[in-house]
């Protein structure tokens, strides 16, 4: 439950599905540190940074 807001049914596909569907995979992070993008991409480069954020989506991927 969202504090101030009520209950509602979301029909699949509709525009708030997917809102829905990260309030119900959301997760805590912890011992994280926060990453300064301009640093990284400074010191990797474009192609292996982007590379990097694939890797990382294949391995937080939700099936």
């Amino acid at each position: 439950p969202i504090p101030g807001c009520h209950m509602e049914q979301v029909k699949y596909g509709s525009q708030w599905a997917p809102w829905v569907r990260a309030a119900r995979t959301m997760v805590e992070l912890r011992e994280v540190t926060p990453a300064d993008l301009d640093r990284e991409f400074a010191a990797l480069g474009r192609d292996r940074l982007e590379e990097e954020f694939t890797r990382v989506a294949e391995l937080t991927a939700v099936t």
